[in-house]
């Protein structure tokens, strides 16, 4: 072999060894990343891992967002938030059909308020009582009733209890102004239940003497019905506004009315209403029993 053949073979296994220790340098690299390679890496994850929590709490972000709203819809509007205008008025609206009518006409330092006006105030009020009333939708009533009110009054008894009384009212008035036709639905709280002494499964007697009919309101508690008879001298009373003299008075007529006791609270409903006396005498029950009990 001639010395230029020998030189290239040295070149040759020169690049050889040259290759082989680049390759292995490259995978020492690769086996152990330089400080600045894992620098890299790190603040790589980093970033994917931040991405990653934004992405999932922006996933739950709906339904974070309805349970801090639903307290809010759930919010119960108070007698405060309702009522807010106080004005005149004398005495609280009771029966006089019943013997218990002493004792809730006998509230000290009344206060009155301006009535709500509309079927939406008076959805108002009853959605601040809870399961205390059912509102009638104006249509399902037999009446056209042009006013849709509501009326709070509250007393103190002689307990120390405060007792608030609310009257729902709707009336078909004339161009006069008069009630032509009307049904009010009035609902007192009270702390123990008046007609727990009267036998359930007989009628009673009212202060006249004069007998009332029970139609049974459920299992447990009675409804009480009085007919209107203008040649008696019993009264039927309820609330009505002066708007001009901002006073709250009682109209004493004479009506058919419907008496009841659930969970706390008197059920007082009178009504004159035009049409079939017993019709609309089946009809106003079942739209009592609908307003205490719901459907």
């Amino acid at each position: 072999m001639d010395k230029h053949t020998m030189h290239v073979l040295k070149d040759v296994t020169a690049h050889k060894e040259a290759i082989i220790q680049n390759v292995r340098r490259q995978i020492q690299q690769q086996a152990h990343p330089s400080k600045t390679m894992w620098t890299y890496r790190a603040v790589t994850m980093l970033i994917t891992c931040s991405l990653l929590l934004f992405i999932a709490w922006q996933a739950t972000q709906p339904m974070n967002q309805l349970a801090t709203e639903e307290p809010i819809k759930d919010k119960q509007p108070t007698f405060t938030d309702l009522f807010q205008t106080e004005v005149e008025g004398t005495k609280s609206m009771f029966s006089e059909f019943l013997p218990i009518a002493n004792y809730l006409s006998q509230g000290k330092n009344i206060k009155y308020y301006a009535p709500l006006q509309g079927f939406e105030a008076m959805q108002s009020v009853a959605t601040s009582m809870r399961d205390v009333v059912h509102l009638i939708e104006p249509e399902n009533l037999p009446l056209k009733a042009t006013i849709q009110e509501v009326y709070a009054v509250t007393s103190e008894m002689q307990d120390g209890s405060l007792q608030t009384q609310y009257q729902f009212s709707y009336k078909e008035k004339s161009h006069a102004g008069v009630d032509v036709q009307y049904i009010n639905f009035t609902v007192t709280n009270i702390n123990y239940n008046p007609l727990a002494s009267y036998d359930k499964a007989k009628n009673m007697k009212d202060t006249l003497g004069l007998e009332v009919s029970n139609i049974g309101l459920n299992f447990m508690n009675p409804l009480y019905y009085r007919e209107m008879s203008p040649d008696r001298g019993d009264e039927y009373i309820y609330y009505n506004y002066d708007e001009a003299d901002k006073r709250i008075y009682q109209m004493t007529t004479r009506a058919n009315e419907y008496y009841s006791y659930n969970n706390g609270y008197i059920y007082h409903i009178g009504y004159q209403l035009a049409g079939d006396p017993q019709e609309v005498r089946e009809k106003v029950a079942i739209l009592a029993k609908e307003f205490i009990l719901g459907k």
